[in-house]
């Protein structure tokens, strides 16, 4: 308790030398004479030499030791019964509170960070955190990257429709001799309806991790679509997967209205995009 240690030791020769006194007077004296002296010697020990909170009471340790193993015990249940009560919320959550929903993105977003913060709180680890908001990435990224696809899906339509009109042209109606001529012309027409539902089923069951390389991909494969109109959508692309993956790839990216925010979804289903602030810089 002492922190001056020469001061500590004094008194602890002090309460040695009381110690022997007090021996002796009582061999000498009587234990009347000696016990006084004795009882001094040894409370200047426990008070000088010995940390108070190093004392232990019989019982009260037992008690408490008890009281605090209870405590974790309710506290790792609390842990148990919160994950997948979490999990659900948010699935749900994520399900509905998507775009043209009663539920806005940024309501969502409120609702997952209040969740991981309580979660966080009673001592859920990180990793398991993460797991609970799998739902939240998967469906925010499936909604941002379909509305991206469907922005390639307008230009596969329109070639899709120019050739079936030419197809159906041709025909007129008219018994088909020229079979050179037909499987010329049938020939992009399926190739269009064949990407189409490629497109249509892409990020079907899919990691959202892969979702913007999947889309990448089909771009870059797809034969219906010219150079410049790749080259559009590859551009509009860069912005949706910077934003993905600063978003949901790190997982780490608190302000998800920064991201949403600046994606603007029009009634013709053409996607138009700004960068949100600090994005320029990255994208260089």
């Amino acid at each position: 308790m002492l922190e001056k240690k020469w001061f500590k030791n004094f008194l602890f020769l002090l309460s040695v030398v009381l110690i022997c006194i007090g021996v002796f007077s009582t061999l000498n004296y009587g234990p009347a004479a000696g016990t006084v002296i004795i009882a001094t010697g040894f409370g200047i020990i426990i008070i000088t030499q010995f940390d108070w909170n190093e004392i232990k009471v019989p019982g009260l340790e037992a008690k408490l030791r008890n009281t605090i193993n209870d405590a974790e015990i309710i506290l790792e249940s609390l842990r148990k019964i919160s994950l997948p009560i979490s999990e659900v919320s948010i699935s749900l959550a994520a399900r509905t509170g998507r775009w043209d929903t009663a539920t806005s993105n940024e309501e969502l977003h409120k609702l997952v960070k209040s969740i991981s913060l309580e979660l966080e709180s009673i001592g859920v680890s990180e990793k398991d955190i993460l797991q609970v908001k799998q739902d939240w990435f998967y469906y925010t990224t499936w909604d941002m990257c379909q509305c991206y696809i469907e922005n390639i899906h307008i230009y596969l339509k329109k070639y899709h429709d120019e050739l079936q009109n030419k197809y159906d042209n041709w025909v007129g109606g008219k018994p088909i001799s020229d079979l050179e001529k037909q499987r010329a012309l049938l020939s992009p027409l399926r190739l269009a309806s064949e990407e189409i539902q490629r497109l249509r089923n892409l990020l079907w069951q899919r990691d959202y991790k892969e979702m913007p390389s999947l889309i990448d991909n089909f771009l870059n494969d797809c034969n219906t679509l010219t150079l410049d109109e790749k080259n559009q959508s590859a551009l509009k692309m860069k912005i949706y997967g910077l934003i993905l993956i600063i978003l949901y790839l790190t997982a780490n990216y608190e302000d998800l209205n920064i991201g949403l925010k600046n994606l603007n979804l029009h009634h013709n289903n053409k996607i138009t995009a700004k960068p949100a602030p600090g994005l320029a810089e990255l994208s260089r």
